[in-house]
């Protein structure tokens, strides 16, 4: 059940990023679809699939995505929302 359950995750996130420049409603509704699949099968998303898109508006990270690094810390700014994503690294 968990093997299915990451595939339908995967693919929603694919569907998530080829549809994210023409339509980003649905991009949004693949990105809570998989959110949802994982919290009803109590399974954590996947690092990179959690790291592939913005908490607050649930889009897919595009072109217009601002990555810096300092101290330590990866700061990923969204261009859709203007959500500041700060994430430790060694």
């Amino acid at each position: 059940m968990i093997k299915i359950a990451l595939e339908r995750i995967y693919t929603l996130r694919d569907l998530a990023v080829k549809v994210a420049t023409s339509d980003p409603q649905h991009s949004r509704r693949y990105i809570r679809i998989a959110e949802a699949i994982g919290r009803r099968m109590d399974i954590t998303l996947p690092r990179g699939i959690k790291r592939s898109y913005c908490k607050k508006c649930k889009l897919p990270y595009g072109e217009n995505t601002r990555i810096r690094l300092r101290r330590k810390t990866l700061f990923v700014h969204c261009g859709n929302c203007g959500n500041i994503r700060r994430i430790p690294y060694k």
